[in-house]
């Protein structure tokens, strides 16, 4: 069983993100939802995940 953190802090840096807060650099979210890139399969952590929470400005 995991337990629940909940003072976890989601750094981010993704200037046109709404959920963004620009002066903390952090993400308002409480939780973010992290998933796979469709087609990839590279191995290289850049194009093996992505924030499917993120939403634009």
């Amino acid at each position: 069983m995991m337990k629940e953190n909940h003072h976890q802090c989601i750094h981010c840096s993704v200037a046109s993100c709404q959920h963004l807060n620009e002066s903390k650099k952090v993400c308002s979210l409480d939780a973010i939802t992290v998933a796979p890139k469709p087609m990839s399969h590279s191995g290289d952590p850049a194009d093996e995940s992505m924030c499917q929470s993120y939403r634009k400005r």
